[in-house]
């Protein structure tokens, strides 16, 4: 099978360049920002939010029907006025 490029194969070159951007901004988030083991293995990556006793990253877990961030060490739970009313509700 002869070389064929993407212009010959009939794609854009915008479309390339856009999947480009797009595969090295993917690139760059893991590598400032890479999941943690036990997100991985819970797919629960969620930012890298801290506890503010521990210093470790703190996991999404629902409660009631309202996810919260959770403190695996610790154990302490994290969430908004908001979402501590929608539990006591």
């Amino acid at each position: 099978m002869p070389d064929l490029s993407l212009a010959e194969l009939g794609v854009p070159a915008v479309l390339v360049g856009a999947i480009l951007v797009i595969a090295m901004a993917t690139l760059m988030l893991h590598l400032l920002f890479p999941p943690t083991k036990r997100s991985r293995r819970m797919g629960l990556h969620i930012k890298r939010i801290r506890c503010p006793f521990c210093d470790q990253n703190l996991v999404r877990v629902e409660r009631r029907g309202v996810s919260v961030e959770s403190c695996p060490h610790c154990q302490g739970v994290w969430l908004s006025r908001d979402k501590l009313e929608q539990i006591i509700n």
